[in-house]
Formats: C-alpha cells, sequence, structure tokens
C-alpha cells in the first residue's frame, strides 16, 4: 500500500489571537490524510502562544517562539525552514480554509515545482463573503501568463499570493535563505519556482481570505498620495519622494535577484536592459523621459496592468516622479 506524502503547512503567527482558533481549525479539517502544523511565532504578546499551546496537544502542531522579531518574510522563512514534509503550504493566521484544499493542490501540482490558486473569495470585516472585484485583473493575468516559467512576469511583478500556495520540498534548498531586500516571501517563492520545475495556476478558490484592519496586507482606503490629490502632491513633492522610495526598494530587490545561480544571461539582460534602466532612470538627474521609454516597455509584464485602459499611467508615473 503506497503512502501517501506528508504535507506541512507553514503557519507565521504575529498577535493573532482573534482569528487564529478558526484558522486552524479550518486547516486541521482537511481531507489530506497527513498533515503536520508548524508554526513560527514572532514575539506575540496577546494570547497566540496560550492558544498554539492547546492545539500542540490535540494535533499534530509544532511551534516556536522567535527570540526577536523579524518580521513577515523572515518569520515565514524560518516556518518553511521548520517544516519536513514532501509538500509545503503556507497559510496566513486568520483566512478560512475549505476542506478540500490541500488535497486539491497536491492532486493538481503535476510536475511543476509550486502551484497557487485563486485568492478572489474575500471575508470582509463585517462578515460577508464576496469576489473581491480588485483581484479579478489579476486571476486573469494569472490564466493568460501565470502557468510555466515565466519568469520576466515574475521579476517585473509578483501576483502569486501567500495562502493560496503549495509547493514541493525541492524549492527549498533553492530559495532559503530569502534575500533581505526581497519585500514579500510569496514572490521570491514563485520566482525561484519559475526557474525550476515551473509553476501552475489553479483557477479554484479553496480559501477565503479575510480582510480587517489588524492584517499585515490590510490597505488604507487612500494613500497619502492619492488622498491629496496628483496635482498638489506632485507640487509639494510627495510624488517625487515616494517615487524614488519606490525606485530604490525595486532596484535592491531586483539586483538580490541578479545574485542567484540559477537565473541565466537573459534574464540578466531583461533586468538590467528593461527593469533596472527603468527604475534607474528614477534615481538618476534628468532621465525623466527614459522612465516613460521604459515605462512602456516594462508595463507589458506587470500583472496589475494586465488589459487595463490606464496602463499608460505606469511610464507617466516615472515622468512626473523622476528626479
Amino acid at each position: 500500500m503506497t503512502t501517501q506524502p506528508l504535507v506541512s503547512v507553514a503557519l507565521a503567527t504575529c498577535n493573532g489571537e482573534r482569528f487564529l482558533r478558526e484558522q486552524l481549525d479550518t486547516v486541521f479539517s482537511q481531507t489530506w490524510p497527513r498533515l503536520e502544523v508548524v508554526v513560527s511565532d514572532d514575539t506575540s504578546t496577546d494570547g497566540t502562544i496560550a492558544i498554539l499551546d492547546e492545539y500542540a496537544r490535540a494535533h499534530d502542531l509544532r511551534y516556536e517562539v522567535n527570540p526577536r522579531r523579524l518580521g513577515l518574510v523572515k518569520n515565514f522563512e524560518r516556518a518553511i525552514a521548520l517544516c519536513r514534509g514532501d509538500y509545503i503550504a503556507l497559510c496566513d493566521q486568520d483566512d478560512l480554509w475549505k476542506p478540500h484544499k490541500i488535497a486539491t493542490l497536491v492532486s493538481e501540482i503535476g510536475a511543476c515545482t509550486l502551484i497557487y490558486c485563486n485568492t478572489e473569495e474575500q471575508l470582509t470585516p463585517e462578515g460577508e463573503i464576496r469576489l473581491e472585484p480588485s483581484f479579478a485583473p489579476i486571476q486573469s493575468f494569472a490564466r493568460a501568463h501565470g502557468t510555466g516559467k515565466p519568469t520576466r512576469y515574475l521579476l517585473a511583478e509578483n501576483w502569486v499570493v501567500s495562502h493560496g500556495v503549495l509547493f514541493k520540498r525541492e524549492l527549498v534548498e533553492h530559495a532559503l535563505p530569502i534575500p533581505p531586500h526581497q519585500p514579500f516571501h510569496d514572490g521570491w517563492l514563485a520566482l525561484i519556482a519559475s526557474k525550476l520545475g515551473g509553476i501552475r495556476y489553479l483557477d479554484q478558490r479553496l480559501q477565503v481570505y479575510r480582510q480587517h484592519p489588524g492584517s499585515f496586507t490590510w490597505a488604507e482606503p487612500h494613500e497619502r498620495v492619492r488622498s491629496k490629490g496628483l496635482l498638489r502632491a506632485l507640487l509639494d513633492g510627495d510624488l517625487r519622494s515616494s517615487w524614488r522610495r519606490r525606485c530604490e526598494a525595486e532596484t535592491a530587490r531586483l539586483r538580490d535577484a541578479l545574485e542567484h545561480p540559477l537565473f541565466d544571461a537573459e534574464d540578466r539582460a531583461f533586468v538590467a536592459r528593461e527593469l533596472l534602466a527603468y527604475y534607474g532612470s528614477g534615481l538618476a538627474p534628468r532621465r525623466r523621459w527614459a522612465s516613460w521609454r521604459g515605462g512602456r516597455q516594462v508595463a507589458p509584464y506587470v500583472a496589475t496592468l494586465h488589459n487595463r485602459p490606464g496602463s499608460w499611467k505606469f511610464p507617466l508615473r516615472g515622468v512626473l516622479g523622476g528626479a
């Protein structure tokens, strides 16, 4: 009789007592029979540890508490490193999984290194489950470009969301440790997987993403620049300063990627010719029109611009915000 592979659930917690029980109950209700839950806690000060201790006594759950605060990316990295399974699924502390999630992802991953699913289903702060309309363009992009080895698209912008991801153990030895300038763990894992066996998008909604003000990914209704208005932000210098910060962060992220041995000469040329040229123009004086040209070339690779008529704003941002 063939033994089914062990699936590890890598869960990162930090002051998550409010919704943690609900999430853990949906994880331990999975139909997949061989499951371990591995938790890295980022120095919680609420009742999170007590809940983890309770579930560790009742279920196959292991947890460790970081000696100091690591932040989201390094906390997930630690959780992944503690996993023993043949497959590893990423888990947030406040979502809701459907019972067949793990079984479906394992059965559909095939030869790919990483699989991820549709993330449109959302639980609002008011308790309503709905499809988040702002996620629809991303899912459309994933249907068109999100399966195979879309390395250039992932270098331009990540669209793979952590709580929909499952990957094979082979990814761990190539992707960890996560370089210091990567803003999110999911984007880095998907990028490295695209250089191994590839990634696969599964157009099924297998979990419910919970939005609430305490979430790390909670977005304020209006960013500072938007709330002030584009013209006012431009006159006050906020647009220029925010664009410079973005260019600095993107340049550091891309240079991190170029140091990884899996990337070949074509990948490096694309990054240097297109992406670093675009973001580098935002850091160099009197190169605003280079931002326009670079933005026009980069825009087709950007997930959030997929089939959107406002894609001209991407190169314009560099012109208005340039040094």
